[in-house]
């Protein structure tokens, strides 16, 4: 029985290839926001991938979901437990990078900022909770079992001030997930739940990707928890 993975951001470049990678040994719900994800899917199937004569088994579930919501949060975590019964990881790869400009602007802006904290660090850790709530207050011995864990996709900027113009609304907001992470492993720790965050600089090829993705599956596998991973390989 393969362990079950929930990975967010899944329309993202290094959402689609955790999807790829982790669907290898995992059961993978996928979530994104308006991107479908290029991942052989319910959604979507690669070409030539199957005999004709052959089932097509999707290597992963896609659920649309704006986890800014707490209804469609609710949503995705039904679907997790209708279709496989548990979840045993969660891969918060959800982001908004976007740099939204300087700090003594903010009076005559809108909301982005709001929202951008809202996508990057809350709404990671309600979709914990819920997940913690359905799945994993009352199973220690599973949670141990399976190894179950979350890794939060973060940042180098939320652990650097850098004179970047426009950065800091970016910055805190992954700065704000750093912290949270690390409270987060220890309300965990009695449940048998570890939490982790890898916070990588840029990642704008596939190579480069392809070292987060390893060193998120290295998180999932191993032992660690209250750490941040900025080093990746």
């Amino acid at each position: 029985m393969k362990p079950v993975c929930l990975i967010t951001g899944a329309g993202g470049r290094l959402g689609q290839l955790l999807c790829t990678d982790l669907a290898r040994d995992h059961e993978v719900i996928a979530t994104y926001r308006n991107t479908v994800p290029r991942v052989a899917s319910q959604l979507q199937w690669p070409v030539g991938a199957h005999q004709a004569d052959e089932p097509r088994c999707p290597t992963a579930y896609c659920v649309q979901a704006d986890l800014r919501c707490r209804e469609d949060i609710r949503r995705v975590v039904e679907v997790a437990e209708a279709r496989h019964g548990r979840i045993d990881s969660i891969i918060n790869a959800a982001a908004d990078v976007r740099f939204l400009g300087r700090l003594v602007e903010l009076w005559e802006s809108g909301d982005e900022a709001a929202s951008q904290l809202a996508v990057n660090s809350i709404a990671p850790l309600q979709l914990v909770s819920a997940v913690f709530q359905s799945c994993w207050k009352d199973q220690a011995e599973d949670n141990a079992r399976w190894n179950r864990s979350v890794v939060n996709v973060s940042s180098v900027s939320g652990l650097y001030v850098t004179k970047d113009v426009g950065q800091a609304y970016y910055a805190a907001s992954k700065a704000a997930l750093n912290t949270l992470t690390m409270y987060l492993s220890l309300e965990l720790a009695p449940y048998s739940v570890r939490a982790n965050a890898v916070c990588p600089s840029r990642f704008d090829n596939e190579s480069a990707t392809q070292r987060v993705v390893d060193a998120v599956r290295r998180l999932i596998i191993g032992s660690d928890t209250g750490s941040l991973l900025s080093k990746v390989p």
